[in-house]
């Protein structure tokens, strides 16, 4: 098209959908680069942005590619074939995909456990089939989700509801569920609860499904034991985690703990 339009280059095209990004360290002759896998956008680009300008990374690396997906075919492909240096997954896929044993991942820093709740506008929820016949429903639209996708979907389930015949609407994010409950457009969500749903959602609407739902974790594959790398990535994670305006992201444990000299 650009030569039958006489141009003299082809025009660039942006990509319409992007998944990930790339910074380069003080390195930048350094040809590695250390992979990031994330499910957060907003996080993986303020993580390879911190990452970038630490001064251990930048002895080692060239460069910081951060990708992010909810997909659990790219968890598969990231962690299941390690791919990525640094991933943040539930506990349950890096054990299902043998992480710890196969690629050295380990550990690093971690998000606290928490509840997950049917949460309703105007009245609290009831788990049983015929209140919930006939609700419309938000649920997430990725499968690795435990409040948004996982447990409901097994409460569901356990209560002979087929999904075949219930009005689920599927949201991409637990904010978008949020704003499909409060614009009415579903009658109820499963999420988990925050601080900041106090001043659009009532706490005496909310029905506790599951207890103790795992947080997700941060992992570094340490198949050569590089410590300098492991404390670099967990102070960056707790200087980043400092500054998150959530109560319950700001709330990361590390363990195990080291200090960096």
């Amino acid at each position: 098209m650009a030569q039958a339009l006489h141009l003299s280059a082809p025009p660039e095209f942006s990509p319409v959908i992007q998944r990930h990004t790339e910074c380069s360290t003080e390195q930048n002759g350094n040809s590695s680069a250390l992979i990031l896998f994330i499910n957060t956008e907003s996080v993986a680009r303020n993580l390879s942005r911190a990452l970038c300008a630490n001064s251990v990374v930048g002895k080692q690396f060239g460069s910081v590619k951060a990708f992010w997906s909810h997909s659990e075919a790219q968890v598969l492909q990231f962690v299941g074939k390690g791919v990525a240096d640094l991933a943040l997954v539930k506990e349950n896929l890096l054990e299902a995909v043998q992480g710890e044993t196969t690629y050295g991942y380990k550990m690093v820093a971690a998000y606290p456990d928490y509840s997950a709740y049917l949460i309703a506008m105007r009245e609290k929820p009831v788990i049983s089939k015929e209140y919930l016949i006939g609700k419309r429903l938000g649920l997430l639209d990725y499968p690795t989700s435990r409040s948004g996708h996982i447990i409901p979907i097994q409460l569901f389930k356990s209560l002979n509801l087929p999904l075949d015949n219930m009005q689920i609407t599927y949201a991409n994010s637990h904010t978008e569920l949020r704003n499909l409950l409060t614009s009415d457009q579903v009658d109820i969500i499963s999420s988990f609860w925050r601080e900041s749903d106090q001043a659009i959602l009532s706490k005496n609407y909310i029905t506790p499904i599951e207890q103790a739902v795992s947080g997700t974790k941060w992992y570094l594959k340490m198949d050569t034991n590089n410590i300098d790398l492991f404390c670099a990535v967990q102070q960056t994670l707790i200087d980043i985690a400092k500054n998150q305006n959530s109560s319950y992201f700001s709330r990361l444990t590390t363990e195990p703990s080291c200090h960096v000299e």
